[in-house]
């Protein structure tokens, strides 16, 4: 029987899921119980975390999670942060991820969060948000000003008749050119 099937998968056209569900009823109907449990655990595995990644996934929570586990025999889903205070965090989250996993089509029956050892590192790709931090350029040299600049700073606030305000127009002012200069005197360089 198994020839004929394959003789007739042969001279017709086939969508890919339909080869699939061919493929998989011809697994299934020829599986022991105990791979047929294992299957059935494995399938049920696989909805836990589709359903994990769908509500966790590219969330800043989800970014502090090390590892997950399906824990079959308790229906609970063993979740590792890399840090306590992301592992309290979950813990005061948990009702509403159950929440929104059953949404998703997945009833758990709890979560036991863990803390990650420390020195742990995260397995996998890394997300663009969690790549290093371009490092600032370096900020140009103090360059001080000239008497003769100072001057030209007096003489541009002197009309300004509260002392305070003229105060702070000439720090801002003087720290302004002195920053202008500094990065002129590097370009040169």
């Amino acid at each position: 029987m198994r020839r004929r099937n394959d003789d007739a998968r042969a001279k017709t056209t086939m969508s890919v899921a339909a080869l699939m569900g061919d493929v998989r009823h011809n697994i299934v109907s020829h599986a022991t119980p105990e791979q047929l449990e294992r299957m059935h655990h494995a399938e049920r595995a696989r909805q836990v975390y589709t359903a994990w990644n769908a509500v966790c996934g590219g969330t800043r929570e989800g970014e502090h999670v090390t590892g997950l586990r399906f824990l079959p025999d308790e229906n609970k889903l063993l979740v590792y942060l890399d840090g306590a205070a992301w592992t309290q965090e979950m813990t005061m989250l948990r009702e509403i991820i159950r929440a929104r996993m059953e949404r998703e089509g997945v009833k758990l029956d709890g979560f036991v969060f863990r803390t990650s050892k420390p020195g742990f590192k995260r397995s996998g790709v890394e997300h663009p948000q969690r790549a290093a931090k371009p490092q600032r350029p370096e900020p140009p040299a103090f360059t001080p000003l000239t008497p003769e600049e100072e001057r030209m700073l007096d003489d541009a606030v002197a009309p300004i008749e509260d002392p305070r305000l003229r105060k702070s127009l000439k720090t801002a002012m003087k720290a302004s050119l002195e920053w202008k200069k500094g990065s002129e005197s590097k370009n040169r360089l």
